[in-house]
């Protein structure tokens, strides 16, 4: 069988892995008979290598592993062989390779495999020099194959260069065009868009002209009643939706948020007090207790004893003396931080409950304000039939009895005060008469819900 030798550079196992590839993509599915390190694999799919393990093993070693492998891609039998097909192992070149090509004829399938086989593989010419090495003239020829190879990558760079700047030109150029006729269009709507607006604004003019004729040529009972609508409407829209504004709502945090804190320190001081007169009452009765135990230890020498007996008992009533007085201390403390606490939670909760009554009351007043409106309302039309029809003005006292309580609020409500100013009020209150020293002088009241705000300076 007659084939065709090529010298080609040294390839690596990826190389020849990808190169398959690319053939297998160009002319469909075909199997590759490899051998490596003079064992065969078999059979090897290619593009599909994903089911042979040890094929995809040997590319990840990158390496120069293959030995030989052959395919047939279109009835054209493709060999190639590393160092060269001869048999011995110090005759195969170390930089070169084979590949024999066969096209077992000559059709147009095969002439397209077989100068995809040489684009892909890039054979190398070998050229004899006078006095020239085998070892210089293969390395001469990988360079010249090296260069022919580089150039023609060079070549089609540039050609994808030029095609790529050929086309980045034509979307440049459409883009501008689309731009220009979206931005005709966009000129064009926008300038009927002006017009339609301004007949739109004509023609809203002329309503409103119309309409302020018409509202002219009415009559006071039917401008009385719109506005007697809207007002209805308006009010009870806001009975409908009574709420507070956000800033009404978040000017009582500050508030709120400083009862809260005061409460927490006031429980976290009674906490305290509370463990500290735990353990005051502990470490008393621990003194007791050791007391107790000494007191009853018997020893030999009398006189000794009764120093030491006597030391202790007045060590031990000094003790306890000063725990006494620090227990007294800590439960006084205790009574007013209680009296603390309570009283800034009383505080706390009338003022929420002072909070809670001002929004009912306006609530209220907001709906009484409706029906003042419509009690008003009919007052008016009630005097405008009698007028009407008698010709005299109504009664002032029927008047006065048809609007008496009108728009009228005797709502009022308390201030909030501190629980301590209400106890202080409490006992002065209580009193009948309070004196009060000032320096050398002496001031009396007989009616202390009388007192002044501010106590008159006399000068000694």
């Amino acid at each position: 069988m007659a084939h065709q030798v090529y010298k080609i550079a040294r390839l690596t196992d990826v190389q020849i892995a990808d190169a398959l590839s690319r053939l297998a993509h160009e002319f469909g599915p075909f199997n590759a008979n490899v051998n490596v390190l003079q064992q065969s694999l078999g059979g090897i799919p290619f593009p599909n290598t994903s089911a042979q393990p040890l094929w995809q093993q040997l590319i990840d070693q990158n390496g120069e592993l293959i030995d030989y492998f052959n395919v047939r891609i279109l009835n054209v039998s493709v060999s190639y062989y590393r160092g060269g097909s001869t048999a011995e192992a110090s005759q195969k070149s170390a930089v070169l390779d084979e590949l024999h090509l066969d096209p077992n004829g000559i059709d147009t399938e095969r002439l397209k495999v077989g100068a995809q086989v040489l684009e892909t593989f890039r054979p190398v010419a070998i050229r004899k020099s006078a006095g020239a090495t085998s070892e210089l003239t293969e390395l001469l020829a990988v360079q010249e194959s090296t260069f022919a190879r580089l150039q023609r990558q060079l070549e089609e760079l540039f050609k994808q260069t030029i095609t790529v700047r050929q086309e980045l030109d034509d979307i440049v150029k459409k883009k501008s065009e689309q731009l220009e006729a979206d931005y005709a269009a966009k000129r064009e709507q926008a300038q009927l868009e002006a017009e339609r607006q301004q007949a739109k604004l004509l023609e809203r003019e002329e309503a409103l002209e119309s309409r302020a004729k018409e509202l002219d040529d009415s009559d006071n009972t039917f401008a009385r009643r719109k506005i007697r609508d809207g007002m209805l409407n308006d009010v009870t829209e806001r009975v409908r939706n009574f709420e507070v504004s956000p800033v009404t709502s978040q000017a009582r945090g500050p508030v709120a948020g400083g009862m809260r804190a005061l409460i927490g320190i006031f429980v976290l001081l009674l906490i305290w007090t509370g463990y500290e007169i735990v353990v005051s009452r502990l470490t008393q009765e621990a003194v007791v207790a050791a007391t107790s135990r000494l007191s009853h230890i018997p020893t030999a020498a009398a006189p000794t004893s009764s120093v030491a007996k006597a030391a202790t008992e007045e060590l031990t009533t000094a003790m306890l003396h000063d725990s006494s007085t620090e227990r007294i201390a800590l439960w006084i403390r205790f009574s007013l931080l209680t009296v603390g606490l309570v009283g800034a939670v009383l505080y706390y909760i009338r003022w929420q409950s002072r909070w809670a009554e001002q929004y009912a009351a306006t609530e209220s007043s907001l709906k009484q304000f409706h029906l003042d409106v419509n009690r008003a309302n009919w007052v008016v039309e009630t005097c405008l039939e009698w007028r009407k029809e008698t010709d005299s003005l109504i009664p002032a006292a029927l008047i006065e009895s048809l609007t008496r309580g009108l728009f009228t609020k005797d709502q009022t409500t308390p201030q909030v005060v501190h629980p301590a100013d209400e106890l202080a009020s409490a006992l002065v209150g209580s009193a009948s008469k309070i004196s009060l020293a000032v320096g050398d002088s002496k001031i009396e009241y007989d009616k202390p819900g009388k007192i002044p705000k501010t106590l008159p300076t006399s000068n000694a």
